[in-house]
């Protein structure tokens, strides 16, 4: 496999990123913009102008409709534009159905880790509580799962992966 310069703008992004949020909860902007831009200008000076701008549209349109949901995380959006802007709009879709499947069991793992199953239960009581139009009450605590380690992961299958649903 041909070790282009923008899988290893990717790569480096995913690694630092997965790091940074073990470390210190956080995806900093000093990484994802940088992706962002380094992936559209790599594929543009290459003749393929479309394919960073199509993966950062892409990402955009899936990603920040969760970040404004409160679903996902600010940080972990801009990754996923990053991921976009480096491989394109269709392993962008890619990755994002890998960190899907990835994040379940993952998490429940960390839930169970931590030792915050309580936490999870009062959650999913109030979320449903909401859903059913019933006053909940005050929000529950959050149980924080950092995701860059499985964002990167995600990021990692969906550029070595081809899903043949999406071709």
């Amino acid at each position: 496999m041909e070790a282009r310069l923008e899988t290893v703008v990717l790569l480096v992004g995913l690694v630092v990123s997965a790091v940074t949020d073990i470390l210190k909860g956080k995806i900093y902007n000093v990484v994802t913009f940088p992706m962002m831009a380094l992936g559209v200008v790599i594929h543009a000076t290459a003749g393929e102008w479309w394919v960073g701008l199509l993966g950062i549209g892409g990402a955009t349109i899936i990603h920040v409709p969760l970040w404004l949901a409160r679903i996902q995380k600010a940080g972990d959006a801009k990754l996923m534009l990053g991921v976009g802007a480096c491989v394109g709009w269709l392993e962008m879709v890619e990755a994002t159905i890998w960190y899907a499947i990835l994040f379940v069991p993952i998490a429940l793992a960390a839930v169970a880790v931590m030792r915050r199953w309580s936490k999870l239960a009062t959650a999913a009581s109030h979320l449903f509580a909401r859903l059913r139009g019933v006053p909940p009450g005050p929000p529950p605590d959050q149980v924080m799962i950092r995701v860059g380690p499985i964002i990167a992961a995600a990021g990692v299958i969906g550029w070595l992966t081809d899903l043949a649903v999406l071709h």
